[in-house]
């Protein structure tokens, strides 16, 4: 079994410690809030430390691999213009004066390439044929500044030299065939300079240089450092060893020029098409700065937020704690039954509000308690009378059952006696006439005490009534009582159970056997149960419908049910419709006495389903 932190005795006696006391629950709401706030200290140092050296290394892997997409665009570029230069008719001619005159005027007039020199070579003769620079012409092969293999798959192949200086620049050349002259080649040199004129730095204080497979830094935006080796000795830089493997990314530790006492990040991205790598370096100084001021501002905050914690619990806790335990104090003086207690209730703070509060509580509960004292003593003088007044009325209603009964056979006996004696059809039939009134002055005792009961179990809680099952009983009593009455019960199957008092179907009987009594001659009387609409909240309800095809209830019964009370002019026959009316309102239910196609109509409550059964029925 699995025990509780509460249940180890150490935790235990914290936990009940911390429960009984403010200051306690003050003193662990302030470590829970330090350790929160430590917590998160930390997490956010940490996280935003991780956010912005990721940062620092995104914008740099873009960098590089932006200038490195620069650098694939100019050498395309470059291409296409040799490619050009290298397809012209001036090649037809064979004019070595024409040649030179159309190369020159290309370098001059071409605003998109920056051509230093443009010669073409002989390469049976391994010499310059025709130049830009006619003291270039003539030149053996071997005299020019780069040493190049002429091995072109086709007339379309260009073929890059490595950088090499002309005065001082630094050129490239770009190398091709000339298709009108396919024993010789056009070289192209592009001056280097205008390559970092886009390049943007990340990071103040970075700078680039562009690599190739043999680690000289063949680009630079340091014109001083072009044709260096970017690593000391012969062995290439890890990073550069990656570019070439057509990787690119970054890197902490680069190995360009140990002699900087500076430390350094890089990153890198490769060239495609070339053997060049560029590399974008950063102080590391300045490419962590804003980490190190977001890990000072959060340490910053953080004890700031600490410091104030602290001076907030030590100025209020004792104030708060203070007067918790004076208000503790007078309430149990209160609860005592010692009301002299007096409150601070020109203090004007909250706690000068909960003062006054109880103070006022204080007096309403004097003024209450003499209140209910005197209430008791009125209410034993009222229930003494009570008690007195029900004992009289037990009395006399005993007395009047009693003496009418005992006077209504009197009468009927002398009336049935006087009856026999005449032959005066006049006379007898104001004899029955008496008769009947006697009998029906008998219902109305009987009626009466019926209310006394109905009376008597108002608070009675209501039952679950199968009203099919209960009514037959009652309605069979009126068929029995009235021959010339036909009275049918009608429910639906698995009609659910409805919820009334215990007294419902007598009083339903006590209806129908009105309705039969105000008919003369044969009447059928149908009762159906069924399933009603929901009532406004919802629940489910039962109706009960009783139509005849006899005269149906007394007009002033029902006047006088509907209008809710009776007036000199507006009186019952009966009682067994207020009955019914009572009934039905003990019962949280309904009495129509006008619906449609029935004489009356009575919609109960039906019986909740237990919660299982409610929830397999979902």
């Amino acid at each position: 079994m699995r025990k509780s932190p509460s249940s180890i005795p150490v935790v235990g006696r914290v936990v009940d410690a911390v429960r009984s006391s403010f200051r306690w629950k003050l003193a662990a709401a302030l470590l829970a809030v330090f350790v929160v706030i430590s917590l998160v200290t930390v997490g956010l140092y940490v996280q935003v430390g991780a956010l912005i050296e990721e940062n620092v290394e995104q914008s740099m892997a873009s960098a590089a691999t932006a200038e490195a997409e620069e650098l694939d665009e100019w050498n395309g570029q470059n291409r296409l213009v040799t490619r050009v230069l290298s397809e012209h008719p001036v090649y037809e001619t064979g004019n070595r004066t024409s040649v030179r005159a159309y190369l020159r005027a290309q370098r001059e007039n071409r605003e998109e390439a920056h051509i230093v020199r443009a010669y073409v070579i002989d390469r049976q003769n391994q010499t310059v044929a025709t130049s830009t620079d006619r003291e270039l012409a003539g030149t053996t092969v071997r005299g020019l500044p780069w040493e190049e293999r002429f091995a072109f798959r086709d007339f379309d192949a260009v073929q890059l030299t490595r950088p090499y200086r002309v005065g001082n620049r630094t050129v490239v050349g770009f190398i091709t065939p000339i298709r009108p002259m396919p024993g010789r080649l056009l070289v192209v040199e592009f001056d280097t300079a205008g390559v970092f004129e886009r390049f943007e730095h990340p990071v103040d204080g970075g700078f680039t240089r562009v690599v190739d497979s043999n680690g000289t830094v063949v680009f630079a935006d340091d014109g001083a450092a072009t044709l260096t080796q970017y690593r000391e000795g012969s062995a290439r830089a890890p990073i550069v060893s990656s570019g070439l493997r057509g990787e690119s990314g970054f890197t902490e530790s680069p190995v360009y020029d140990s002699s900087r006492s500076e430390a350094y990040v890089a990153a890198y991205a490769p060239v495609a098409g070339t053997d060049w790598v560029v590399v974008e370096h950063a102080p590391e100084s300045e490419a962590y700065v804003i980490l190190r001021q977001a890990r000072t501002w959060i340490g910053g905050i953080a004890v700031f937020a600490l410091v104030g914690l602290l001076g907030v619990v030590a100025v209020l806790g004792a104030d708060v704690t203070g007067a918790l335990s004076a208000l503790t104090e007078r309430a149990k003086r209160i609860e005592a039954e010692e009301y002299d207690v007096e409150f601070d209730t020109d203090r004007p703070d909250e706690f000068g509000d909960l003062n006054r509060t109880l103070a006022s509580t204080r007096d309403t509960l004097q003024r209450r308690i003499e209140e209910i004292r005197r209430t008791k003593e009125e209410l034993e003088d009222s229930n003494a009378a009570l008690e007195e007044r029900s004992s009289m009325v037990t009395v006399l209603n005993r007395i009047l059952r009693h003496n009418v009964r005992n006077d209504v056979n009197v009468i009927t006996g002398r009336a049935e006696l006087a009856t026999s004696r005449t032959d005066d059809e006049a006379v007898t039939d104001d004899l029955e006439a008496i008769q009947q009134a006697a009998w029906e002055l008998v219902d109305i005792s009987e009626s009466t005490q019926r209310i006394k009961q109905l009376i008597a179990e108002t608070n009675e809680e209501t039952t679950c009534l199968q009203l099919e099952e209960y009514l037959r009983p009652a309605l069979d009593e009126v068929e029995t009582s009235a021959p010339e009455a036909d009275v049918r019960v009608d429910a639906d199957e698995a009609l659910p159970t409805a919820e009334a008092t215990s007294t419902l179907p007598i009083a339903v009987a006590d209806v129908v056997d009105q309705i039969v009594d105000h008919t003369d001659g044969a009447v059928t009387v149908e009762v159906t149960v069924t399933t009603a609409e929901p009532g406004a909240d919802g629940d489910e309800r039962v109706a009960l419908r009783v139509d005849d095809d006899g005269d149906g209830l007394p007009r002033l019964d029902v006047r006088a049910v509907e209008d809710g009370e009776e007036t000199p002019l507006n009186h019952a026959e009966g009682l067994a419709l207020w009955c019914l009316e009572w009934t039905v309102s003990q019962a949280d239910g309904d009495l129509d006495l006008s619906p449609d196609d029935a004489t009356f109509e009575v919609r109960l409550p039906a019986e909740e389903p237990p919660d299982g059964a409610a929830e397999t029925a979902a």
